[in-house]
C-alpha cells in the first residue's frame, strides 16, 4: 500500500486529473479520497481534524497482521 498526498484541481465538470508515480501498476485498485476544504501549508494537522480523521480509523487494512505494534515498531528500529 502506498499513501500519496497532493493538491489536485478539480473543473467546473467536478472532473481533477492525477498522474500517479510508475510504481503504481496497471489494474483496478482501491483508493481512499480524503477532500480537504482548506489546502494546509502546514507540517501538522490541527486538532479540529482529529475527528475527521479517526472516522477513518479501521478503514485500512496495511496493519491488520500487527499483532503487538509496539515489538513490530522495535524490530523496525533493530533492522
Amino acid at each position: 500500500m502506498q499513501s500519496i498526498e497532493t493538491v489536485v484541481g478539480v473543473n467546473q465538470k467536478g472532473i481533477m486529473a492525477l498522474t500517479l508515480p510508475p510504481t503504481i501498476a496497471p489494474g483496478k485498485h482501491r483508493i481512499v479520497l480524503v477532500i480537504d476544504n482548506e489546502i494546509s501549508h502546514g507540517a501538522t494537522v490541527p486538532l479540529d481534524d482529529a475527528p475527521t480523521l479517526m472516522r477513518m480509523a479501521g478503514q485500512i487494512t496495511a496493519f491488520n497482521t500487527i499483532k503487538d505494534p509496539v515489538a513490530w515498531q522495535q524490530q523496525l528500529v533493530l533492522e
